[in-house]
């Protein structure tokens, strides 16, 4: 991963909550979904963390730019994945609540 504030990136944090035996999938899925957007174009890194009571998985992702994100994000061979289907399940149903935002560099430490 490379942080530059001169950058033109656009960086993607996605939280997800939920009761630790649904984050065991939620892990699955994020780290499918790394591989996967690796094959997209504009596609810089991408990490996961799951904390450490199980409850909660971050997934932050770095793009060229916001278009090359909503390209990806607006596939619609997302919606024929077996695990998207399950993540969107998940989130239809309550099970787990998904927060994705974009954001800007504020802060950095040399």
């Amino acid at each position: 991963m490379r942080i530059d504030p001169s950058n033109t990136i656009c960086t993607v944090i996605v939280t997800v909550d939920g009761e630790p035996s649904d984050m065991e999938f939620v892990v699955g899925h994020a780290s499918g979904g790394l591989n996967r957007f690796s094959e997209y174009e504009g596609f810089i890194a991408g990490a996961t963390h799951v904390s450490e009571d199980g409850g909660k998985v971050v997934q932050y992702l770095q793009w060229e730019s916001r278009k090359a994100h909503e390209t990806c994000m607006n596939d619609p061979g997302w919606a024929e994945d077996p695990s998207s289907r399950r993540f969107m399940e998940l989130m239809d149903s309550g099970a787990i609540v998904v927060d994705v935002r974009t954001y800007d560099i504020a802060a950095l430490t040399d």
